[in-house]
């Protein structure tokens, strides 16, 4: 199924596990071969951010610069659209201060929010999330996606998402099963003309409710 997408959307990717949500980014990204077919880019400014997000034992701003020339207005503006800049604050650190191993101070959402600070400091114009926002609470993942919405046309997201309230955020959905793009639309229109759309997003929505009553114990 062909699938186009306009610049400045979020676009959540929704499939059960194996469908081929993670491949599919990274053929966007370029990290594998389009076997068939070809996938078209309005842009090479591409960041890929992994669910596992990687830093290095390096300084705050080398993670979020990779060494490039970065002015601090940008990393202070990637900062606030990742909705980090509250807790780097309160860490009490300046940019210059060394992370640890791996960032091992730092919970996974925050490593998964500096990850994608890194992607925007950068200048990224397509924002490949793969499963990125998964360690954030849903009012912070909603904040972020919001404050990527808020850059207009300037970025598109492409967001791995299995939290029912992300997808809902979503401009458009693209679901996948079995490999392939099954059906693309609006997440109301999905749930309305599709079964098999239905029945995951309900498997996701008990998923969450049984991890809340396991938390509650």
């Amino acid at each position: 199924m062909l699938f186009r997408s306009d610049r400045g959307r979020t676009v959540a990717i929704v499939g059960a596990t194996g469908s081929g949500k993670t491949t599919l980014l990274h053929l966007i990204a370029g990290l594998v071969p389009a076997r068939a077919g070809s996938v078209a880019l309005g842009t090479t400014r591409i960041g890929l951010v992994f669910q596992e997000a990687f830093l290095f034992a390096e300084s705050l701003r080398y993670n979020l610069t990779l060494g490039a020339d970065v002015g601090q207005d940008a990393i202070d503006r990637a900062l606030h659209l990742a909705a980090a800049a509250e807790f780097v604050a309160d860490l009490g650190v300046s940019l210059d201060t060394e992370l640890g191993e791996r960032g091992v101070s730092l919970s996974g959402g925050q490593r998964q929010r500096l990850a994608l600070a890194r992607a925007l400091a950068m200048g990224s114009e397509l924002l490949l999330l793969d499963d990125t926002t998964s360690a954030l609470d849903p009012t912070t993942e909603a904040t972020v996606l919001n404050n990527l919405r808020s850059l207009g046309d300037n970025v598109t997201t492409l967001v791995v998402a299995s939290r029912p309230s992300t997808i809902a955020l979503a401009d458009e959905v693209v679901f996948m099963s079995d490999g392939a793009v099954v059906a693309a639309g609006t997440h109301e229109s999905l749930l309305a003309n599709s079964n098999d759309y239905r029945t995951l997003i309900s498997a996701f929505e008990h998923d969450r409710q049984s991890s809340e009553a396991a938390g509650t114990h």
